[in-house]
């Protein structure tokens, strides 16, 4: 395993990336295009109309749609619009 793949499996923790989660720093796909998460924030029911959410480094991917994710293009999404490539 080389330095970029074992980077790949711990998060910015430093823990073990587990399969039912996506990250700061994942790729998705977006209706803006392929971006990175630069921000998740869990609010308290679904497409919460304001962003006054907790910040969160990870989140379990059951739970995406509870979440807005800021983009490292600019833009944000609720966590129902995007799609987790990696």
């Amino acid at each position: 395993m080389d330095n970029l793949e074992l980077n790949a499996a711990f998060d910015e923790d430093g823990e073990v990336k587990h399969d039912n989660m996506f990250y700061i720093g994942d790729l998705v796909d977006t209706k803006y295009g392929p971006a990175r998460i630069k921000k998740i924030e869990l609010m308290p029911e679904k497409k919460h109309y304001s962003k006054c959410g907790i910040n969160v480094k990870k989140m379990f991917t059951s739970m995406v749609d509870q979440c807005i994710i800021d983009l490292d293009n600019g833009h944000w999404q609720y966590g129902d619009e995007i799609e987790i490539i990696g």
